[in-house]
């Protein structure tokens, strides 16, 4: 792909074809996304350590530039929580004062931004693979975890150090004697509201007749109405002194374009987290962007969603404000409200920045203990004990990393926690593949499959040693590959001829080459000449070109192993049938 095709505006796409129906749906879609967000980006930004506002503006910029760009028409760009507690974490021990922590958020998001460009453009979308399943679904269900555990501050009304699971919980032990009765209650209430609100609601309105699209409509809506009924009711009950922390006054406006977090000095300090951030933001949102696509028999480009997502992240740090990503949840809602186009997305934007302009004093006597419950809501559900434990019993290997991940970013923190996961996938990886599965493989009778000799009733030929290896060659296995050789050599006697069955292999490196090479030179002192079989096309064009293996390429490379038998032996394809 052309590196300027990746800056295609995506919504050109969207857009052919548009019409009156799908208009009306994506108004409806960005109007109902928008009613969630609200609530969910003052939320997140209190998470993140930023004041309530940032998580609007967040809701704003971001939204807005991955419509322009981006290829998924559902896919909700905004405030996540996952990326919000990453971006705490990366402030704790740089910022000070609130005025560095707001810049470091900004500087973070430019990151991100820069990152995921370059990604883009480099085409190197594909080192998401270092992130295997396990490893992101322990690191999400431990951030999960790590962000409710955080909430409980906002939830019982004390205060709690920000760190690892350990430090909160031994916080919270230590102060459960403060615990403040009106916001536990205020935080309890919200939470069965914000339950009741989901599926009983939705299944309540249906039996009393209410149309499911209805029904759908207004579970979406009430946690805005749960906000807007918490902040009257303590408005009320006020009197000049909120029985409850809230959040306190949010400046009304829309965020100020700047430039001014090119000079700041925390760039290569926060640039480790910011990789990491746009790291998961990407996989989480391009993940989310895919189950969605598949739903409506569409296609997104990975490539061009790197550069579409590192826009938004720069358009959130021009207008000042956290890094932004993919969420599920509002992507669900998004596609289930029915959104057609990223039209929907900048009806989402456009309803913020009016809820940012003119509402925001609404939202002065809105509970802290409110937005924690909605946190709380909303994560929950990452948490996926059955994933896991499906996982390890899969594989045993899978679920250790698993739950070193997990552990490590509870014990240690995000970033340890995470790295500790990557490292030990890459790790289980390459000890798996340095001891491959290898067999001595002989032909079924009355045909010309080949199969494991201790799998299968197979014919072996004698004087010929066929040694299938079922994984590239490369450093961490070629030992493993010669000894297994040369023990099927001593085991068959005095062969003549060993051939290697390559149909599995599709590279080899310069160890793996340094194998082929000794094993030629080794087996002629022994008499024995080595053949290659059903060696794939790439990698025969490298070995080729090497001058210690051009008499092997010249005689002995067959293009398959009923051919190597054939041509080894000295009997024609139709009289080894016959004879068989």
């Amino acid at each position: 792909m052309n590196r300027f095709a990746m800056f295609r505006p995506g919504l050109l796409d969207a857009l052919v074809g548009y019409d009156r129906r799908s208009a009306l749906a994506d108004l409806t879609a960005g109007t109902i996304t928008a009613i969630l967000l609200v609530p969910q980006g003052m939320a997140y930004a209190l998470l993140a350590g930023l004041p309530a506002q940032y998580g609007l503006y967040a809701a704003i910029v971001p939204p807005a530039m991955y419509a322009v760009f981006g290829t998924s028409r559902t896919l909700a760009v905004g405030p996540v929580a996952v990326a919000a507690l990453m971006v705490a974490d990366a402030l704790g021990g740089y910022a000070g004062d609130q005025a560095a922590w707001i810049e470091g958020a900004i500087v973070l998001a430019a990151e991100v931004g820069l990152l995921l460009l370059v990604a883009g453009m480099l085409g190197l979308g594909r080192l998401v693979a270092f992130v295997s399943h396990p490893v992101l679904s322990g690191f999400t269900s431990a951030a999960a975890l790590l962000i409710l555990l955080t909430q409980f501050g906002d939830l019982l009304g004390i205060d709690l150090p920000r760190g690892t699971a350990p430090t909160i919980v031994d916080a919270v032990i230590a102060r459960i004697g403060r615990i403040d009765p009106a916001t536990a209650f205020t935080a309890l209430a919200a939470i069965a509201a914000l339950l009741l609100a989901r599926k009983p609601l939705r299944r309540g309105l249906e039996l009393l007749g209410v149309p499911a699209a209805t029904a759908m409509l207004l579970t979406r809506v009430a946690p805005l109405v749960i906000v807007i009924a918490a902040t009257a009711g303590v408005a009320l009950l006020a009197n000049g002194a909120p029985p409850v922390a809230t959040v306190g006054a949010i400046p009304p406006g829309l965020p100020t374009p700047s430039l001014d977090f090119l000079g700041s000095t925390a760039w290569l300090e926060l640039l480790p987290s910011a990789t990491l951030i746009a790291l998961i933001a990407y996989v989480e949102s391009v993940t989310v962007a895919q189950v969605l696509a598949a739903r409506s028999r569409e296609r997104i480009d990975p490539k061009r969603e790197l550069v579409a997502l590192g826009m938004a992240n720069l358009g959130s740090a021009v207008a000042g404000t956290m890094p932004a990503a993919g969420g599920f949840s509002r992507s669900m809602v998004n596609h289930d409200a029915g959104a057609r186009t990223q039209i929907a997305a900048l009806v989402t934007a456009a309803l913020v920045a009016v809820v940012a302009l003119w509402f925001t004093q609404w939202f002065a006597t809105l509970p802290r203990a409110v937005l924690a419950a909605i946190i709380v809501v909303a994560v929950i559900q990452l948490i996926d004990l059955r994933e896991a434990v499906a996982i390890a019993r899969y594989d045993r290997g899978d679920g250790a990393t698993l739950g070193i991940t997990f552990a490590g970013v509870l014990v240690f923190g995000i970033e340890p926690g995470l790295v500790a996961g990557i490292v030990t996938s890459l790790l289980l990886y390459v000890w798996r593949t340095s001891r491959p599965h290898m067999a001595i493989v002989g032909r079924v009778p009355g045909t010309e499959h080949f199969r494991n000799v201790l799998r299968h009733p197979v014919e072996q030929h004698p004087g010929i040693v066929i040694v299938r290896v079922d994984e590239n060659i490369y450093f961490a296995n070629t030992e493993a590959i010669r000894r297994f050789v040369f023990d099927a050599i001593d085991r068959a006697g005095t062969p003549h001829s060993l051939v290697l069955a390559m149909t599995s292999v599709s590279y080899v490196d310069s160890s793996g080459l340094a194998l082929l090479e000794r094993l030629e030179e080794d087996l002629a002192t022994r008499g024995v000449a080595l053949h290659l079989a059903e060696v794939k096309g790439p990698v025969a064009d490298r070995l080729i070109r090497v001058d210690a293996l051009a008499s092997l390429f010249a005689e002995r490379v067959h293009l398959s192993l009923e051919r190597a038998v054939c041509e080894t032996t000295g009997v024609a394809p139709e009289q080894q049938a016959n004879e068989a």
